[in-house]
């Protein structure tokens, strides 16, 4: 099965994972996502005004974190790509085991 995510999607995971390390609720979080043909996939969280960069795997992970704790899936059987299109943006094509 694969699962396609929006790039709001992507945002929502990004809150929820930075929320789980700096110990406070997602709703409380910004993010901005990038996309570098050079240096790949990123993203800043805003955590009250204290910035965490995330890097590409980063990014793989909190998909994964998101994915386990608001639907349940097991993170060990999930194969993530990352995807960017100028019209659409960035994407997550999420690959179930």
């Amino acid at each position: 099965m694969e699962l396609l995510l929006s790039e709001q999607d992507l945002i929502d995971s990004v809150c929820v994972y930075a929320a789980a390390k700096e110990y406070t609720n997602p709703e409380s979080i910004d993010v901005d996502l990038a996309f570098n043909p050079s240096f790949g996939f990123s993203a800043t969280a805003d955590v009250r005004g204290r910035f965490r960069n995330l890097n590409e795997q980063d990014l793989i992970d909190a998909v994964a974190v998101y994915l386990r704790d608001y639907h349940n899936f097991d993170p060990d059987r999930l194969a993530v790509d990352l995807r960017y299109t100028e019209n659409v943006g960035i994407t997550a094509s999420v690959l179930v085991r």
